[in-house]
């Protein structure tokens, strides 16, 4: 049985296909943000997904977990991917719009033929300004 290998994934704001097979991402998040107001709302939240090797054919899906634990269940986006020896895949996921409704760790499944082959934490916290200090 072929085994499909997750590498990691990179979040951006967006994703673009560029001619010659080139691929661009805009604004590179990391895996915290600080913010100041919730709910945080993306037009558009991107995934960059890389894979190892692939031989084959798997059905692979995303599956979003909010801090409280429960999926994020209407983001379930899934999708096909095949391969050859030699090549290295990579999946290109657009979320629009995207809402990190609460503070807390999001937890971002990556499954291949319903495995779990991969997970990323993506951590959005609070923004608490220092208090004033007035003399």
């Amino acid at each position: 049985m072929n085994e499909l290998k997750y590498r990691c994934v990179l979040f951006c704001e967006d994703i673009r296909q560029e001619t010659g097979g080139r691929v661009s991402l805009m604004g590179v998040l990391g895996s915290r943000l600080f913010v100041q107001e919730f709910p945080l709302k993306f037009p558009k939240f991107c995934l960059f997904v890389e894979w190892g090797e692939i031989t084959g054919k798997f059905q692979i899906s995303l599956k979003i977990k909010a801090p409280d634990g429960v999926n994020m269940g209407s983001l379930n986006p899934t999708a096909i991917i095949q391969g050859q020896p030699g090549l290295i895949a990579r999946s290109m996921i657009v979320l629009n719009p995207f809402e990190f409704i609460t503070a807390g760790n999001y937890v971002f499944e990556f499954w291949a033929n319903d495995v779990c082959v991969g997970r990323e934490s993506f951590l959005v916290e609070k923004f608490e300004p220092p208090p004033k200090v007035t003399n």
